[in-house]
Order: C-alpha cells, then sequence, then structure tokens
C-alpha cells in the first residue's frame, strides 16, 4: 500500500506561495489554548463529560487526561494550522479538522516504539473505526525519536532474572529497593529483539529496560515530548523535539481539508499535555500540495461495486453473496483512494457485518493473472462464483500474517483463470468484530496484458 514534479517552471511557480506563507505564518500569532472550562471539553469514552483535570506534572503546568478520555476545543475551528504542545504518557494523540467524534484526521505517538519506523501513526477516522492495519509504513507510518528518562541501573547478574512473563519476586524487591513499585501482576515482554519491557497491569505502567555493559538499564517511557504539527491543505508535518526539521510528513491525508475542530487524545494509559498553542494559516498562501506524485499503477482495482452490510453465515454465504447478485440494482459504486486502498468504513459504520464487492475483468483469451491482495479481518475470494482464497485474522493475526496483521499489497496472491471475455471477481470482506477497527483491503493485478478492469 504504497511524479517528481518535471519540469521546471512548475517548480518557480511552486517556490512563491512557499515563501509567503513562511512570511505569513511569522505575521499570525499563536494562540495560547489555556486549560479553561471556556476552552476544554472533556469526554469519557461512553460519551459522558467529565471534569477538567489542570495539575502541575514534572515541572509543567498540564492537562491530565485519564485513558481514552479526549480533551475538545471549543468553538474554535481550523483548516490549516501549526500546532505546538508538550505531551507526557503512553500513546498521546491529536485529532484535526474534526467533524464530529466520530470523523475527523488523526494522528497518534507510541511512546514505547522510540527509533522504529511506527512510532508516530496517521489515520484518517471514518465513523468512528480506528483502521491502523490499513494505514501504514510507508506513508502513514513515521520514526520519531522519544528521549527517555533512566531510572534504575541494576547490576548485570540480575540478567538471569529477565524472563518473558510473570516477574520474579526477586527483581520486584530488587526493583523496590531502588524506589520503583510494581505489583505481583508485572510481566515481562521482548516483542522483538530490541523492544524488552515491564508492565504492571494493575497501575497500567510500563518501563522499558536494556542490557548495557555497567548493568541493566531501566528507562521510563513518561517524560515530556515537544511536538509541533503543521497541516497545510492535505499535507501534515509532524515535528518531535527538533522543531526546524520534520520527523514524519504525510502527503495525502485522506479526508477533505474543511475547517474543523481540534482535540487532545488519550489512548492505552494517563496522558498530560502542556503548553497548547495553535498558529492559523491563512487559506489564501497556502500553496497546494496535490501532485502526480500520487497517481498509482493501473493495474489496481480502484471501482467496486459494493452490496449492503449483511451478517454472514459462515456455512451457507455463497448462497447468500448469490442471493445479493439477484438484486444487483441496491449495489452502489464505490472507489478506492489513490494508494488503491478501500477503507470499508467509509461507507458503513456496522463493522460486525459483511459487504460483498464485485469487479469485473475482462480478458481478450483464456489465461492466468495473478491477483497480489491484502485484507483485514476477513476475506473470502471469489472468481466466477469458485472460491480462490478463504481466509482471516479474527484480530489476533496468524504469523504467516506477519508485521501485526498491517494490510500490504503484495501480502497474498492467487491466480485468477480468466475465461474469453467477462469474468467476475467478487471479495466476501468481514470487519473486524472484536476490536472494530480494520476492514478494507487492496488489490492489484501483475500484468494487464490482454486484459481490462470495468
Amino acid at each position: 500500500m504504497k511524479n517528481s514534479i518535471r519540469n521546471f517552471l512548475i517548480l518557480v511557480v511552486a517556490i512563491a506561495p512557499v515563501s509567503c506563507l513562511q512570511e505569513n505564518k511569522k505575521n499570525i500569532p499563536a494562540q495560547e489554548l489555556a486549560f479553561t472550562k471556556n476552552n476544554w471539553r472533556i469526554e469519557n469514552v461512553d460519551g459522558s463529560t467529565d471534569t477538567l483535570k489542570v495539575v502541575d506534572h514534572q515541572g509543567k503546568y498540564a492537562m491530565f487526561l485519564e485513558p481514552s478520555q479526549k480533551a475538545y476545543l471549543n468553538g474554535k475551528e481550523f483548516k490549516n494550522f501549526q500546532l505546538e504542545f508538550h505531551c507526557n504518557g503512553q500513546v498521546p494523540g491529536l485529532g484535526f479538522r474534526v467533524r464530529d467524534k466520530e470523523n475527523y484526521e488523526y494522528l497518534y505517538l507510541r511512546m514505547m516504539m522510540s527509533g522504529k519506523k511506527d512510532a508516530l501513526q496517521y489515520i484518517p477516522i471514518y465513523n468512528g473505526s480506528l483502521p491502523w492495519q490499513l494505514y501504514n509504513y510507508p506513508k502513514y507510518e513515521g520514526s520519531a525519536e522519544y528521549p527517555r528518562k533512566e531510572v534504575a541501573i541494576l547490576p548485570p547478574f540480575l540478567e538471569n532474572q529477565l524472563v518473558h512473563g510473570k516477574v520474579s519476586d526477586k527483581l520486584l524487591k530488587v526493583l523496590e529497593e531502588e524506589g520503583i513499585i510494581f505489583s505481583e501482576e508485572s510481566f515481562l515482554d521482548f516483542p522483538d529483539e530490541t523492544i524488552s519491557y515491564i508492565y504492571d497491569p494493575q497501575s497500567n505502567k510500563a518501563l522499558l529496560f536494556e542490557k548495557r555493559e555497567d548493568g541493566i538499564v531501566f528507562l521510563d517511557i513518561s517524560t515530556w515530548v515537544h511536538v509541533k504539527v503543521e497541516v497545510i491543505e492535505d499535507k501534515m508535518s509532524v515535528y518531535v523535539e527538533d522543531m526546524d526539521t520534520p520527523t514524519f510528513v504525510v502527503d495525502n491525508l485522506k479526508r477533505d481539508s474543511n475547517k474543523g475542530g481540534i482535540s487532545l487524545y488519550s489512548n492505552f494509559g494517563q496522558v498530560y499535555f502542556s503548553d497548547v498553542s495553535i498558529r492559523e494559516i491563512e487559506s489564501s498562501n497556502a500553496p497546494k500540495q496535490r501532485d502526480t506524485k500520487k497517481m498509482i499503477s493501473p493495474n489496481y482495482l480502484t471501482k467496486w461495486q459494493i452490496s449492503e452490510p449483511f451478517a454472514k453465515d459462515s456455512v451457507n454465504f455463497i448462497s447468500q453473496v448469490d442471493s445479493l447478485f439477484d438484486y444487483k440494482e441496491k449495489f452502489k459504486t464505490v472507489t478506492a483512494d489513490m494508494d488503491g486502498l478501500l477503507n470499508i468504513s467509509r461507507f458503513y459504520d456496522d463493522m460486525n457485518k459483511t459487504v460483498a464487492l464485485t469487479c469485473t475483468i475482462v480478458s481478450d483469451s483464456d489465461r492466468d493473472v495473478k491477483l497480489n491482495f491484502d485484507y483485514a479481518d476477513h476475506l473470502v475470494v471469489l472468481l466466477n462464483s469458485e472460491i480462490l482464497f478463504d481466509g482471516g485474522m479474527n484480530f489476533r493475526p496468524p504469523p504467516e500474517k506477519g508485521m501485526e496483521g498491517r494490510v500490504f499489497v503484495n501480502d497474498e496472491q492467487t491466480v485468477l483463470k480468466l475465461s474469453k471475455g467477462s469474468n467476475e471477481l467478487t471479495f466476501v470482506l468481514s470487519g473486524d468484530k472484536r476490536q472494530k477497527y480494520n476492514w478494507g483491503c487492496v488489490a492489484k493485478l501483475e500484468d494487464l496484458n490482454g486484459v481490462s478492469i470495468e
């Protein structure tokens, strides 16, 4: 899921508005977004409102959010802007161009993933879904270096206590002697060869640790991080710690670029925000970002007919699909985005359901063509009513899916045995029934020789 400007004239034209924009940003003062009830509304995960909590945390005057809480900025909307803040917590997030609580652009920071390619995540939110498996690197996830605070150095001989699973009483006692309290429910985990951590589900507290020559160093990710986010038309630039050079740039924001609200989020733990300010960028001085880099190969299947959602019968779903085709007039045309990705939550909000997607492939002769594709959460592929593929993730992706189930067009392949003339390709696609996050697919033909897509 994965052309440059070709002539000097276009380049010259593009430079002038950028220079004008830089001057414009200098002249418009930033608005300090003070933590007052007039400015901010706190909302819980169930939609109820809560009290605005302002505290002194690690030397900063901060707004405190409980896990899964959101803070909405009252009465102000922005299209193009520069937002700056400090945050402290496991997974702080920013919503912008917010239309309502179910539809907005979203950026969040994975503090545990410092230095990795998925330390930052951008997702367009439609109908409340959070499709992180669909929008991934290199376009929609990026790297960032987050500061760490050393809280303890244990002697090297304790390395034998660093075993996956429940933390030993000995390690808990040694940590307690260092002033670090973890409950008996705590465990050690090693997601990959570069990340090791201890986690306490009782307090939702986590520390990273790493082995060095001087011992076993425990690192706290709950430190202040300086962030700046600049949004201009369909481009977002994210700065972390270094306010001069962006660490992550998204050139293709998915939702429309209309004005919308601002919100701050807490996911997977408590989060603090401080020093929040925003500077509006005048639309008349903002350069347009769209260019030919965003054109994709014609091999992608981008135009589909989609059914209304239905409850899939796991045994008799073929007859269900055949019945749907008897009412083809109820299907509607949908188009994949500029990456060829079809995010079903753009069209429907019930992720416990299934949809049927169809398109017609016309071949000038009998031939075999390889289809590359990927999906979330469960997919059945049919060609002319014959099942070619039937697979699913059930939230916990099987090992062969890799990359935590992220959707990449070359992850799956099947061969389409096309007949001369029209062939009906059908995807029967089910949503993420457990978490209601991911519901989408991407597909392309390896070869278009003698083949056309209708």
